[in-house]
């Protein structure tokens, strides 16, 4: 991912912040000479240099059954919420009209080997930190306990995980932060007009 210093993000809590933030990810695996890209919601966890990711799929799944499926390199994508930017959005520069369409968001990219967990403990015990995760501050939060115990041990049998050791971990935030204060809140006030939802969210993210 090109990330200019600008708008590079490189604390390790930062950036595992944001992956928890937006956990559904895009894991980029080459095989045959083929790419192939899968969404799938992963899990962070604070386990090395850089970190460690677990996630899961059916056994049906084309990661699973893919030729590079053990050991392979992977690339793996965290994106926020992205909106276009008008040019008319900027407070400044229209007179030189020096200025040109812009997209904004932040994303984190992380890179390391994929190693399949064919273990019914382990498997349950992500599922669970995955859910609790998304369910925190829910009134009635539901966990795998309200699932029938036949359900889960059925689906247990259907799926299969895996870790991501993470070798390398960067992220850009590319919010606009070349641009004025004035520009900035101009920004913000236009996205929060937008009927996109992750326009209206993109607006939060933005920091005069």
């Amino acid at each position: 991912m090109h990330i200019q210093p600008l708008f590079a993000i490189e604390a390790r809590d930062e950036l595992h912040r944001l992956m928890r933030a937006y956990p559904l990810a895009t894991l980029f695996t080459v095989a045959g000479g083929a790419v192939d890209a899968n969404l799938l919601p992963l899990e962070v966890i604070d386990r090395g240099t850089h970190g460690m990711l677990a996630g899961h799929v059916a056994r049906s799944h084309s990661l699973w059954n893919s030729e590079a499926r053990e050991g392979c390199d992977v690339t793996v994508v965290f994106q926020s919420p992205n909106a276009f930017i008008s040019p008319r959005w900027y407070v400044n520069g229209q007179r030189s009209g020096r200025l040109a369409p812009s997209w904004n968001y932040i994303a984190v990219q992380a890179t390391g080997r994929l190693r399949f967990i064919e273990d019914a403990v382990w498997l349950r015990t992500h599922l669970e930190a995955l859910t609790r995760s998304q369910e925190a501050g829910r009134e009635e939060s539901w966990s795998l306990a309200d699932a029938s115990p036949e359900f889960v041990d059925d689906a247990l049998k259907r799926l299969v995980g895996f870790e991501i050791d993470i070798l390398a971990l960067s992220g850009k935030r590319f919010l606009s932060q070349q641009r004025t204060e004035a520009d900035r809140r101009s920004l913000v006030e236009h996205l929060g007009r937008e009927e996109s939802l992750p326009a209206r969210a993109l607006a939060a993210l933005i920091q005069p």
